[in-house]
């Protein structure tokens, strides 16, 4: 197949023995999103038309993760011999390709488009056979280091386990975030050996190797330190997820939404949320959920995903709202659910009001009628339709069926109330 260029290896093999864990590590989410996924967005959004992601641990997890990237395909390491035999299994997918491609690691969820974007670019520009993106972090450990001459240029990386006591105190690190020209790359990696201390082919001798080959090899400090986080550990998991938090409520804040307590506040990376809206503290926003304008959240309220709001929606504490759609002018201020359900305009969702949408085997739907009002504490048992304007008195239980419009029920079992005598 014709490989649209530049193209982008994710290596992504790894177990990640130190997450103890049976899922493959870059599918550990952050921000309600697997790490890999957020990787894969940075190599697009800077310009990679064609991603290759190479598997190894649990790789069926990945196979059905990134399932539905029409521009992702994928190449088996079966042996865990490196990073640089990583990247070589690659080449019969990209067999023909004459142009840069960007190797980057999985478990970088952090990595902005823009400073990637900038690595093309200058690789371009300077027509360098690598290119390395380098960033300058307080604390080193775990990382390559750069070597540098007295003029500044590229020498070599270390890796920390064969770095020398005074190569330790380096602070400019490798990321493992390269632009590589093909097929120098590959010429390159067929000249590394495993002379370390792991015994593996190390993608971090390859741009020594190039310039022994009289190729044009640069380092350029690009990245910001929150940018090239590994994730290790659970610890590391958390300090992503922390960064990653920040960077989305910022985000809405930017674009006109008021997060009233952005540290007791949750949002998901693939919210979508309207501006004027206010989220109030101890509310989580999570999954692909998508909030209009003016809405009023929280505080401790629960969007799940699939939820839907539309404008000038106000969904208040202690309230749950799962895989439902809420049209305009709705208010559920307090202690409710509203699950598999469809909600008109102007319903009021008295506290303690559920849809009852599980039977213990499927999910139901519930269907609210514009103008609805349903009472404290009833329970609608789907599924199950309220027509508009009518009303489910307080504690009032509506088992399957049709209330119809502008109908009044009461009572366990709900039946419509009798009209006053005489009218």
């Amino acid at each position: 197949m014709a490989i649209e260029g530049p193209a982008a290896i994710i290596l992504a093999a790894g177990q990640g023995k130190r997450m103890k864990s049976d899922r493959a590590k870059v599918l550990h989410e952050v921000c309600g999103r697997p790490m890999i996924s957020y990787v894969v967005d940075a190599a697009r959004g800077a310009g990679a038309g064609t991603i290759v992601v190479v598997v190894g641990f649990a790789a069926d997890q990945l196979y059905e993760a990134l399932a539905g990237e029409p521009d992702v395909l994928f190449a088996e390491q079966k042996e865990q011999l490196g990073t640089g035999h990583a990247v070589k299994v690659c080449r019969p997918l990209l067999e023909g390709y004459e142009g840069p491609v960007m190797v980057l690691v999985g478990d970088e969820p952090l990595l902005r488009p823009e400073p990637l974007a900038d690595l093309f670019d200058r690789q371009r520009r300077e027509r360098a056979d690598c290119l390395l993106g380098t960033a300058e972090v307080a604390d080193p450990t775990g990382f390559g280091r750069i070597l540098r001459d007295s003029a500044g240029r590229f020498l070599r990386i270390v890796e920390q386990r064969d770095c020398a006591p005074e190569e330790r105190a380096i602070r400019e690190i490798n990321p493992s975030c390269y632009v590589f020209q093909l097929p120098a790359l590959w010429d390159a990696l067929d000249r590394i050996g495993t002379g370390n201390a792991q015994g593996e082919y190390y993608l971090t001798d390859a741009p020594e190797q190039l310039m022994r080959q009289g190729g044009k090899v640069r380092a350029q400090n690009v990245l910001a330190a929150d940018d090239v986080l590994g994730v290790n550990t659970r610890q590391h998991l958390a300090q992503a997820e922390a960064i990653m938090q920040a960077r989305i409520q910022d985000r809405w804040m930017t674009e006109g939404v008021s997060i009233i307590d952005p540290r007791n506040t949750h949002i998901d990376g693939r919210a979508v949320i309207g501006r004027d809206t206010v989220i109030r503290p101890f509310s989580v926003v999570s999954g692909d959920v998508t909030i209009g304008e003016r809405c009023k959240i929280g505080p401790f309220a629960h969007l799940r995903a699939g939820t839907r709001l539309a404008d000038d929606v106000e969904i208040g504490a202690f309230v749950d709202v799962n895989r439902s759609t809420i049209d305009s002018g709705t208010i559920a201020r307090h202690l409710a659910y509203l699950g598999d359900a469809t909600v008109g305009r102007d319903v009021n969702v008295g506290g303690g009001a559920i849809t009852a949408n599980f039977d213990g085997a499927r999910k139901h739907p519930t269907m609210i009628g514009d103008g609805a009002r349903l009472g404290a504490n009833s329970v609608l048992v789907a599924p199950v339709e309220i027509g508009a304007g009518a009303v489910v008195a307080a504690g009032a239980v509506v088992p399957r069926g049709k209330v119809a419009p502008g109908a009044t029920v009461a009572g366990v079992p709900a039946r419509p109330m009798k009209p006053p005598a005489g009218e």
